[in-house]
Parts: C-alpha cells; structure tokens; sequence
C-alpha cells in the first residue's frame, strides 16, 4: 500500500503531466503556461481576462505574460470587451485553434493512458480527492 501524501502526489503528477506536455510538444515551444490557457480556450469563444485568470489560478502578471506570447506567435487576439470597456476579451485564432487542438490531443492521450491504468475505481478516487482539495466535495 502506498503510504505517500497525497498532496505530494497530486503535485508530483501535476508536474509530470507539465513535463510531458512540453516534451509532446517541443516543436510548437509551448510552455506549461501556454498549454494551460490554450486547453482553456480550446472550448471556443472569447473569454474575458479575469475568466482566464480564475480558470488557471495565475496571478495577473504571470497570465499577462503567457498572453502577450500568445499573441506575439498569433495565436490569440484580445480586444476591447464592448460589454464592459474595462475588460479585455481573449480568443484564439485558426492558427491558436490548431495550437490548440494539439494540445488537447496531447492531454487526451495523456487521460486516456491514465484512466486505463488506474481504471474505474481510482479514477473515482481521484476526482473524490481532487474535489476535496478544491473545496467542491459533494
């Protein structure tokens, strides 16, 4: 039996899965910054900043940045938000979509290799200890 904290491992895997991805995807040169808030909009349509910044858990100068790399490899355009002007609006582009639609190929690979060997019941387990950690326990 696996006596290891489980914050430890969730922190351990997280950082595994950060490492992969990058491997995955060297010749794009995502970052684990960039997967994330490419996974983020992959879901289509615009989202505001601030619905990026609580959706990754990113201080607002570390987002700013991963944006700013976004956009320079146009990737992303932002834009003024006409419903609240002091909002800035974020959407990818064709080429972002298709950065983007690697990187959900990749971390679906990823999942399904990891549902497969943990199978039903720890997947279970997981989702019950991820909720618990985040304060969403049912």
């Amino acid at each position: 039996m696996d006596h290891r904290p489980l914050v430890v491992e969730l922190q351990r895997a997280t950082h595994a899965v950060g490492l992969r991805i990058e491997a995955e995807l060297r010749d794009l040169g995502v970052s684990q910054g960039d997967a994330h808030v490419l996974a983020l909009l992959a879901g289509g349509g615009e989202h505001t900043v601030g619905e990026l910044q609580r959706g990754l858990h990113r201080r607002p100068s570390t987002l700013t940045g991963i944006l700013d790399r976004l956009e320079d490899r146009g990737w992303i355009t932002r834009a003024l938000n006409d419903a609240d002007r002091r909002s800035l609006l974020v959407a990818l582009t064709r080429q972002g979509r298709r950065a983007a639609g690697r990187v959900m190929s990749a971390l679906d690979g990823m999942e399904r290799e990891a549902a497969q060997a943990a199978g039903a019941a720890g997947v279970r387990g997981f989702h019950a200890v991820a909720r618990a950690l985040s304060g969403d326990a049912e």
